[in-house]
């Protein structure tokens, strides 16, 4: 009995902490890339996932995105998706996070696409 424990145990360890993303759990969703705005689809993504590091007085890498201005420079120079992205050359952010949700990078990147627009 307890050889088999001892053979099982590490299996169901193993096999038992898994990490799903919402993708993952809901693969059916479709990302709604309309209508995207700074204010409602972007801000609140700042917000929640960046602020706690890049937010006026607590910045970290000099980088403030507490403002429209400060974003638009880390759209142009590319850093943003490359860094949202996991993408080689840049760097992973949410520093100690997991990565964005697809949907939500979608969503920043046709901001972009759109030309940033502050609405």
């Amino acid at each position: 009995m307890i050889r088999k424990l001892i053979f099982i145990l590490p299996i169901v360890l193993a096999t038992s902490c898994t990490y799903y993303n919402e993708e993952e759990l809901y693969p059916n969703e479709t990302c709604d890339t309309t209508n995207i705005s700074y204010t409602n689809d972007v801000l609140p993504v700042f917000q929640e996932s960046c602020y706690a590091c890049h937010y006026n007085n607590t910045t970290y890498g000099n980088l403030d995105l507490s403002n429209f201005v400060h974003i638009q420079r880390v759209v142009d120079n590319g850093n943003l998706l490359r860094n949202i992205k996991h993408e080689q050359g840049g760097t992973a952010m949410p520093q100690g996070a997991a990565k964005l949700p697809d949907c939500t990078i979608l969503k920043i990147e046709q901001w972009i696409n759109l030309g940033i627009p502050n609405n």
